[in-house]
């Protein structure tokens, strides 16, 4: 776990396109915060379960109160530095005790498929939220993922972990511990095999003269066809 401290450190330090917030990540957030402020819990305790540089966690804390725990010391360095009323914690939630108290509601964005032991990380997730508390998860689409294109690829050190899921594997992770309540994918995009006919630009243009852009991505999105997996998840009570 040393080595995936130390990668996620190198990345916040040098990557610094990385740290900017970007048309994908908004429009993620959004569909979070949508369903953050369905949920109508009144004051709710947030954990922010890899929250990065804590932009976030800033979102979020317009509904409650929020607390940011990331592996990486360096991304909760400009976490504190930029958002210092949110309280931040760095360390690995898979092997430090360094969460207590019950939170109303858990966030996770795209860290799932980059964390070794996936189980584990849902375990922790559950530990740490009251009965009847909520999970809402993103993880990159293996559907998508696989068919993106070698072009579409960054150039992560061989130390990174990358373990993408399609929503059954994600729906196995969480039956021992959750009640899966709501599934959806977002953001359509792939240029490999099928998906290079669904989203050529050719097609898409024709269609739509006849369907609404939007409600086309919709349809691509309730196929299964979006960039990230989203989950809505309720703790037992």
């Amino acid at each position: 776990m040393d080595e995936q401290r130390r990668l996620w450190d190198w990345h916040w330090q040098h990557w610094r396109e990385r740290r900017a917030i970007n048309a994908l990540m908004l429009r993620r957030g959004q569909r979070v915060l949508t369903i953050v402020a369905s949920l109508a819990l009144e004051r709710p305790k947030i954990l922010d379960l890899g929250c990065g540089n804590g932009w976030f966690s800033q979102e979020l804390s317009r509904f409650g109160l929020v607390t940011g725990v990331d592996l990486s010391a360096e991304a909760i360095a400009m976490a504190e530095a930029s958002y210092p009323h949110i309280p931040f914690l760095a360390g690995n939630v898979l092997t430090d005790t360094i969460l207590s108290g019950h939170f109303d509601l858990v966030v996770s964005q795209e860290v799932l498929a980059h964390v070794d032991d996936q189980a584990r990380y849902l375990e922790v997730a559950a530990e740490v939220l009251r009965p009847g508390g909520y999970l809402i998860l993103t993880t990159a689409n293996k559907f998508v993922m696989d068919r993106l294109g070698a072009s579409s690829w960054d150039p992560w050190p061989r130390e990174h972990i990358a373990r993408f899921l399609d929503m059954r594997d994600v729906k196995r992770l969480l039956i021992p511990n959750f009640r899966v309540l709501r599934t959806s994918t977002f953001l359509p995009m792939g240029s490999a095999g099928v998906l290079r006919l669904i989203n050529s630009y050719k097609l898409n243009k024709v269609l739509s003269l006849l369907i609404p852009e939007r409600y086309l991505e919709t349809l691509k999105e309730r196929a299964g066809l979006g960039y990230s997996l989203l989950v809505l998840a309720q703790k037992a009570r």
